[in-house]
């Protein structure tokens, strides 16, 4: 059995496999792709996955991108603990919340990541070099969104948006940690590793909004998931702190 894993730092969408992959103590091999040198548009990637996107995840030759689809795929997949509740409705409760983090919280990081940091990455470049980059990215709507980004074309309309978002999943997660150690069902599951992929950075970035006082419930949590050997171990996968937190 060979399986692969190439992932960026333990952060967004390649901490969420990282955290399953752990869990479900399943045996892989890490191929680490520096997102802060764009790896992931490197041809040798993109041969791998033609979006240039992490992670991706190749068992037995065969290929599966989506960090959402990986992470049911392993819990399918491979022997070990299991990261979906038995139940049906369980799980369908799970799915609303990790599709809650791809529809909503993590494209809500990214986009204000992207505001914050991509027009200084562009300006300190050579010139030309960030049109470069641009050229390399193999999807088009990402490449319009970053220049966009790049020359501050946000609406505050937008801004404000991506802001109240942010806001109204702190309440959901708050409000579902009322009386509750986990998210569903009072155990463990995918929902749990979805959310954490995006709130773990959410104290020091929006402290505003997770914090002991506004938070204590979602605050705790986080502890508590820190604490767990999966958890832990994906957190301390290769990482280097840059805007491409954000990058899917």
């Amino acid at each position: 059995m060979a399986v692969d894993l190439y992932h960026g730092e333990p952060g967004s969408n390649s901490l969420k496999v990282l955290q399953a992959i752990h869990e479900k103590g399943v045996p892989f091999t890490s191929h680490y792709i520096n997102l802060t040198k764009f790896e992931q548009h490197d041809p040798e990637y993109l041969r791998i996955n033609p979006a240039g996107q992490v992670p991706t995840l190749v068992h037995d030759g065969r290929v599966l991108t989506e960090s959402t689809v990986i992470n049911e795929y392993i819990d399918d997949a491979f022997p070990g603990p299991p990261l979906k509740p038995a139940d049906p409705y369980d799980q369908g409760l799970m799915r609303i919340w990790t599709k809650y983090v791809d529809e909503v919280f993590r494209p809500s990081l990214s986009f204000l990541a992207w505001h914050a940091v991509i027009p200084g990455l562009a300006g300190a470049m050579p010139e030309g070099a960030f049109e470069e980059r641009l050229a390399r990215i193999p999807l088009k709507e990402k490449r319009d969104k970053w220049a966009l980004a790049a020359s501050g074309g946000f609406t505050e309309r937008e801004l404000e948006s991506w802001r109240h978002n942010l806001a109204e999943v702190t309440d959901r997660v708050e409000q579902a940690l009322t009386g509750h150690d986990w998210l569903v069902a009072d155990r463990f599951s995918l929902a749990d590793i979805a959310v954490f992929a995006m709130a773990v950075s959410m104290p020091r970035s929006h402290g505003h909004l997770w914090n002991a006082e506004r938070t204590p419930h979602a605050m705790a949590w986080l502890e508590r998931m820190k604490a767990r050997p999966g958890v832990a171990a994906a957190l301390a996968m290769p990482n280097h702190t840059s805007f491409a937190r954000a990058e899917g």
